[in-house]
């Protein structure tokens, strides 16, 4: 059976500064990312746009904002087949409130992925520049892709924004795997998204939907970080999901939350 495919956590690029495969080839350019995801059958794909420019506390600002700004370009670029993640930064709240007026008036209703460590935000959600900044785009209809941070600060984050879509990324391994499982069951706004590391391991991703119920999951790559055909493989032919569950996860609990 085909099954419909939206990829929720990549990080498309426009150059190689911005490429994260580790062993990027020359050919893999803009056009390349849209016909590899053609190629396996992957109709829209998700997520912001990061890169190698290093940031400071007095550049972080720069860099995001022309990270925003090659999301819009590449979304245009795209046709709609990609859905650009808005970047946000709790030192820069008006400027981040004009970025996320800009894509949501586009239909683009997806924050993040947002990666505190690495943007010079200490590593945490729990400021009062990102809580305004949540409630800002929570009222919009918009949701949050975000990088877990420690655990702790992961469920402070949720029990203070009880209203928030937030889709915590990678599995991982099994301490930070069963706190995605416990703050999964005690928020109904948090679900968890498969990219990165975690699902290699056999078994995880039916032990997720075991615990925390299909709904819940939602399929991502972390391309071009990781290989986009092993973690299609890993969803679509699983035998211990069933074809209803594949759907769900797949493209649906993708639709439902980005509004698509």
């Amino acid at each position: 059976m085909e099954f419909e495919i939206i990829d929720f956590h990549t990080h498309p690029f426009s150059n190689l500064n911005e490429n994260l495969c580790r062993f990027p080839s020359s050919e893999m350019d803009k056009d390349f990312t849209l016909s590899i995801m053609k190629r396996y059958g992957v109709s829209k794909f998700c997520g912001s746009v990061l890169g190698h420019t290093p940031t400071t506390p007095d550049n972080v600002w720069e860099v995001l904002s022309s990270y925003n700004d090659t999301a819009l370009k590449l979304y245009n670029y795209y046709g709609g087949s990609y859905v650009a993640g808005c970047h946000v930064h709790p030192n820069h709240v008006e400027e981040s409130k004009k970025y996320i007026d800009k894509f949501h008036e586009k239909g683009l209703n997806l924050v993040g992925e947002i990666v505190p460590w690495s943007n010079k935000m200490q590593n945490t959600y729990n400021s009062d520049g990102m809580f305004e900044l949540i409630e800002y785009f929570t009222k919009k209809g918009m949701i949050l892709s975000a990088h877990p941070t420690p655990p702790d600060d992961m469920d402070a984050l949720c029990e203070s924004h009880k209203n928030t879509i937030i889709v915590g990324a990678h599995p991982g391994e099994k301490e930070q795997f069963t706190r995605h499982i416990e703050r999964a069951k005690k928020y109904e706004n948090y679900y968890v998204d498969l990219s990165g590391t975690g699902i290699f391991r056999y078994r995880t991703t039916r032990k997720l939907i075991d615990e925390i119920g299909a709904h819940k999951v939602v399929f991502g790559t972390d391309y071009p970080i990781c290989d986009l055909q092993m973690y299609i493989g890993a969803i679509a032919h699983d035998e211990l999901l069933t074809d209803n569950e594949k759907r769900l996860i797949l493209s649906e609990n993708a639709k439902r939350i980005l509004k698509l």
